[in-house]
């Protein structure tokens, strides 16, 4: 049977046992579904409802004709064990204005009127009860759908009657609110919130009001919202409540900025103990909310490592917010950072903007090359860390946040410090945790593992094969000084990935990485100079230009002119170089 069946034989059951209770007489009551997939009786002589699909009944063969309308069947339908013939009363169930079930009364008196209008009064409270039962169904239905939408929606939602009293707010609108769920449901609305967004207006009005940016205080500080509210009409067309949606606002700018980390620890790739080591004081770090300051070189890869200390801390689900100090117009420094009230100042956007600070409330703030932080930021960049506010631009009201700050220089700030271009109470705010990131020229044996990265990233970003490289080569690279780092050594292997047809090769590395742009300076070898004199330190550099040489002639076939335009050099230069080289 399936649940309306089920409740139908329940409510059969209790008629059935009211009726044989209170009615003294010789009948016996049955209920069949239309599709006779069931038959409920009451057996006289067990003196129990009996429900059953392998209980036969005999009925009339033209037993359709109970479909129709209440009656009583003149004929008799059997004979029972004392040997008295059997009349059958009927009277049909109704839900939604059809029958669905027949409520029978097998009786020994034929024509009793006292017996059809007792069977149409339980079929009439049958009904009823069962309409009852499928409206509360339908709408305990829909209102568990409803509680379900709200509560896996990420967006706010709160519904008041037209008394403005409140019936439902979901989870995520409660913790946006600051309020708990249990304890307002059943509160005026006025009395839980203090702002006339909330109010009933539209309710008179008539017109939604969609998408309005909305501010409201919560614990001290003011937070804003996007709300939406709709009213609720009846079939009547009578108003009978509001439905609010609301959204925060930063959960919206985290979509359209960039508020994402993608590197995590495991990306970064070395093997030399001073960058373990640093790697194992930032993951210690991470798990702290203190500030970091992080130091280095151009192109060591600062940013990297403070993604990668989010993504490992408790925030990593929240936004992570990147500011580059140097890029911002000095006159918008602020506004960037901390928004702006609407109206604060000519050409401000209309309804005001939220600042970058606002937008990473929960997550991590990097402020890259925070030495080119203007003085008078500065200061306001302390009141910030100190009280976990900020104050937008024309705005009085602070509004609470909830950051962790990772700072980043290639600066020597202490000494920024000393010549007074930099506070020393930020420095100290920031340098809570100090790591510094080693140049790569520092990292002994991590060049051929990034070497080997770099190249396999450009050989599948372009879809072709990762061309070899030789011990030469390598040679070369380690030898260079990498004043832009990992930077420079990404930009010189993507090339040489694009340039090589196979293997890596000399003229595939820029000339500054084998000293050729120096070939016309004092500071080159002379003419008189023997390269098995020259001494170890000397020695790649030679074999290079060498090697270089060799390949320009045979590309160009002999032909000194043109080999000294694919170097890049005067022919006069390349006479000497090669009788420098014993190559003439």
């Amino acid at each position: 049977m399936n649940l309306l069946t089920g409740f139908v034989v329940d409510e059969v059951k209790k008629v059935f046992e009211h009726y044989t209770n209170e009615n003294e007489v010789d009948s016996e009551l049955q209920m069949i579904g239309l599709d006779f997939s069931y038959i409920c009786h009451y057996d006289s002589i067990l003196k129990e409802v009996v429900v059953g699909r392998d209980r036969e009944i005999k009925l009339p063969n033209d037993f359709t004709f109970i479909h129709k309308t209440t009656c009583y069947d003149n004929r008799n339908i059997g004979m029972d064990r004392g040997g008295q013939l059997r009349y059958l009363y009927s009277s049909p169930i109704i839900l939604e204005q059809e029958p669905k079930f027949f409520l029978l009364c097998t009786s020994h008196i034929g024509h009793d009127p006292f017996t059809l209008l007792i069977l149409e009064l339980l079929a009439k409270f049958i009904s009823t009860r069962l309409e009852t039962h499928v409206k509360l169904q339908e709408v305990h239905l829909k209102n568990t759908h409803m509680k379900q939408i709200t509560e896996t929606v990420s967006a706010g939602s709160l519904s008041v009657d037209k008394f403005g009293t409140i019936m439902l707010i979901n989870e995520v609108g409660a913790d946006m609110l600051g309020l708990i769920a249990e304890e307002v449901i059943g509160m005026p609305i006025s009395e839980v919130l203090d702002n006339q967004a909330f109010s009933l207006h539209v309710l008179k009005s008539g017109k939604p009001i969609i998408d309005k940016e909305i501010k409201i205080k919560i614990n001290k500080g003011q937070y804003y919202f996007r709300l939406s509210s709709v009213p609720l009409y009846d079939h009547l067309d009578e108003p009978i409540g509001i439905v609010y949606h609301f959204k925060d606002i930063r959960k919206e700018v985290e979509m359209i900025v960039n508020t994402k980390s993608f590197f995590h620890f495991d990306d970064i790739i070395y093997q030399c103990e001073e960058m373990e080591n640093l790697i194992h004081l930032a993951q210690k770090a991470a798990m702290q909310d203190s500030s970091i300051l992080i130091e280095g070189e151009s192109g060591t890869g600062k940013e990297l490592i403070a993604q990668s200390i989010h993504n490992y801390s408790n925030r990593s689900k929240k936004p992570f917010v990147v500011i580059d100090c140097s890029a911002i117009p000095r006159n918008l420094v602020e506004s960037e950072l901390f928004g702006y009230e609407d109206g604060s100042f000519t050409g401000s956007r209309k309804g005001g903007r939220m600042g970058k600070f606002e937008r990473a409330n929960g997550g991590t703030v990097f402020l890259d090359e925070i030495g080119e932080m203007p003085l008078e930021i500065q200061s306001k960049l302390l009141r910030v860390i100190q009280s976990r506010s900020i104050t937008r631009v024309g705005g009085h009201e602070p509004i609470p946040i909830n950051i962790r700050i990772i700072a980043a220089t290639n600066r020597n700030l202490a000494q920024e410090v000393s010549e007074g271009s930099f506070r020393n109470d930020l420095y100290y705010r920031l340098n809570v945790i100090n790591l510094f990131v080693p140049a790569l020229r520092d990292r002994k044996g991590d060049l051929p593992l990034l070497v080997q990265k770099l190249m396999d990233k450009t050989a599948k970003r372009e879809k072709r094969e990762v061309p070899y490289l030789s011990d030469r080569i390598i040679e070369v690279l380690e030898n260079y000084t990498w004043p832009g780092n990992i930077r420079e050594l990404e930009n010189t292997m993507e090339r040489a990935v694009i340039l090589a047809n196979g293997e890596i090769d000399f003229q595939h590395l820029p000339k500054r990485l084998l000293g050729l742009q120096n070939m016309n300076s004092s500071a080159t070898l002379t003419l008189n100079e023997s390269f098995i004199d020259q001494p170890s330190s000397q020695k790649p550099k030679i074999v290079m230009e060498r090697h270089l040489i060799i390949n320009a002639l045979k590309e160009s076939k002999g032909n000194k002119s043109k080999a000294a335009q694919k170097l890049g050099i005067a022919r006069s230069t390349l006479y000497e170089k090669m009788y420098q080289y014993q190559l003439l």
